[in-house]
């Protein structure tokens, strides 16, 4: 077990899973705490949920991944991922649960703006524009197009 953990795929596929798995719970936690029996359809924990929908296969199809590149030989090294690696993946981990605590508060396009901007810098992009006009305008391009044109309301 202590083996395969060092595997950058069996990472990533549990990385994928923990976040699909907490997406998806808080996307069922937040529609059925609105109180409203609104159809899926109009709900906007919908997407989120889909988003959770959609991560679960990719985890599997990491975790498998990993499985078959399990047969190696005894003898071959694992590249094991480097502590500044570990350190990214945790924060990457903990800044994701972060945004979505933070997007019942704070709403929708604030927490994403946040999100975003932390989100590329530890991903490494120096650029402060750059960081800004992503972190700015990805929030609002979505408002406009699932609550002005699609008239779907965000969480």
């Amino acid at each position: 077990m202590r083996h395969a953990m060092k595997n950058k795929t069996v990472q990533d596929g549990i990385a994928v899973l923990l976040l699909a798995l907490a997406l998806g719970v808080r996307s069922l936690i937040g529609f059925l705490s609105t109180g409203q029996r609104t159809a899926w359809i109009l709900s906007p924990w919908l997407f989120p949920l889909l988003l959770a929908l959609i991560g679960l296969p990719l985890a599997a199809a990491l975790l498998r991944r990993a499985w078959r590149e399990s047969g190696l030989e005894a003898d071959e090294a694992v590249p094991a991922v480097s502590a500044p690696g570990q350190r990214r993946m945790a924060a990457l981990v903990l800044l994701t649960a972060a945004y979505l605590v933070l997007m019942g508060p704070i709403r929708f396009v604030p927490a994403t703006m946040l999100y975003l901007a932390a989100l590329i810098r530890l991903l490494g992009e120096r650029r402060r524009g750059m960081i800004a006009a992503v972190a700015v305008l990805t929030p609002l391009a979505l408002y406009a197009l699932f609550v002005l044109a699609l008239s779907v309301r965000l969480p």
